[in-house]
């Protein structure tokens, strides 16, 4: 028993093939699996309004959206992205408009430009990275590590016991 033969191009038209110049297609996976929930927007392409459950984002193009969270953020030399991100670890080597937090490290390209707001607990940035807006450094430990208190600010405390009246 055979299996069936793909289909043949259209007559006239070349097989295609991608050959990417980004950087980015063959780098490191970070960790993560192969199985990882990936979006790359490839250069050309442009995308506006929700992206939901991605863990690691590869803008070669344009995104464009609200609000979007995501373990690794990649944007790549021609990658424009517009909107509000939180993302584990950062790395700009295009344009990236809007509100960014990093929980790890940023890292600002040579080539990169952040325009907006932006948070983040470590910063690198190549001579020729531009950075124009606000920039935050996250103070706070990371939390499961030994130096993370155990309560949040947001749970109630008892009040520490007053002077005794003399």
């Amino acid at each position: 028993m055979s299996l069936p033969t793909p289909p043949s191009p259209m007559p006239g038209s070349a097989p295609r093939q991608r050959a990417s110049s980004s950087r980015f297609s063959g780098q490191d996976k970070g960790g993560y699996t192969d199985n990882a929930r990936t979006l790359v927007v490839h250069n050309g392409i442009t995308i506006r309004g929700t992206v939901e459950n991605i863990e690691r984002l590869i803008i070669e193009g344009t995104l464009e959206v609200d609000h979007l969270t995501v373990k690794e953020l990649a944007v790549a030399p021609d990658g424009c992205f517009r909107g509000k991100v939180e993302a584990g670890s950062a790395e700009v080597s295009g344009t990236l408009e809007g509100e960014l937090t990093v929980r790890n490290t940023l890292t600002i390209r040579a080539s990169g430009r952040l325009l907006g707001d932006a948070e983040c607990r470590r910063l690198q940035v190549e001579e020729g990275g531009q950075i124009t807006g606000k920039l935050g450094m996250i103070t706070a430990p990371l939390p499961g590590t030994k130096d993370h208190p155990h309560n949040h600010p947001h749970e109630t405390a008892e009040a520490p016991a007053g002077k005794p009246k003399s």
